[in-house]
């Protein structure tokens, strides 16, 4: 269980495979364990990183405010305790964030970048439920109550419909056995609220990959279409399922993936 001192946290990560590095960065509350079922395909040929953000999983969560810069500085000090130089990028929801502003500000450490049901910052309803969400963390709901309320805006209506599926994913959620602290959920969604990349876009010239699911309801396919036009080597592609698409097929996201990752770079 690999831990590296970063700044004021102590994270946690894994590696599995060897070759061209990918840096795989989880979203609100989530940890590495996210990209569990995609870390075989995409580690073929490839080294895959996969880490826990502060505030999450077995990364210490200080109980003090957290940014979106913060933390793609803790992304790049990783990348330097690890030695590598310069890496692939991918991002599921506010990973996708803070992958964009590694992008930004440190333009010489990325190589391609992958963002994951990602808009240019939180659209309205986004927020709204992204407050709620933390709202519940902290009364006194208990942890499958909490991830109850989450589960319509995560996940599509045939998983929904049927309640075997709908019972284990909550259960998934509710039984982590590396859960965000509550304090450190708060902190994170503020980063994420207060996020906004907009006048950044611009300036990201890596052929950048936004995937979104066909059924997202919170970040609407028309969101991540209008990031990737707005990235100058952006593309666009839809894919099955809901916000949750990565778990619900990940099949499909780590074909996505590795199909992307692996086509020549186009001159100039």
């Amino acid at each position: 269980m690999p831990h590296v001192q970063l700044r004021d946290v102590v994270a946690y990560y894994e590696e599995a495979g060897s070759g061209p590095p990918l840096l795989l960065i989880a979203g609100l509350g989530g940890h590495s364990g996210l990209w569990s079922p995609q870390l075989r395909s995409l580690s073929l040929g490839r080294r895959v990183i996969a880490f826990d953000n502060r505030g999450a999983g077995r990364t210490s969560a200080p109980d003090k405010p957290y940014s979106i810069a913060g933390m793609a500085d803790d992304a790049c000090q990783l990348l330097d305790r690890l030695e590598i130089e310069k890496a692939s990028v991918a991002g599921y929801g506010m990973g996708g964030a803070i992958a964009l502003e590694l992008a930004a500000e440190q333009a010489d450490r990325v190589e391609n970048l992958v963002l994951i049901g990602t808009a240019a910052r939180p659209g309205g309803r986004q927020a709204v439920v992204t407050e709620g969400w933390a709202a519940a963390r902290r009364s006194n709901l208990s942890r499958e109550q909490a991830f109850a309320l989450t589960a319509p805006w995560l996940y599509t209506p045939a998983l929904l419909a049927d309640p075997s599926l709908r019972d284990q994913a909550i259960a998934s959620g509710a039984n982590d056995p590396h859960p965000a602290q509550d304090h450190a959920y708060a902190r994170q969604a503020g980063a994420f609220l207060a996020y906004d990349a907009t006048s950044k876009l611009a300036a990201i010239e890596q052929p950048a990959l936004v995937l979104s699911g066909e059924e997202d309801i919170l970040v609407a396919p028309a969101d991540a279409a209008a990031l990737a036009e707005a990235l100058p080597n952006g593309t666009h592609q839809q894919l099955p399922g809901a916000h949750a698409g990565l778990v619900e097929h990940p099949q499909a996201y780590a074909a996505a993936i590795t199909e992307f990752l692996a086509a020549p770079v186009p001159a100039g």
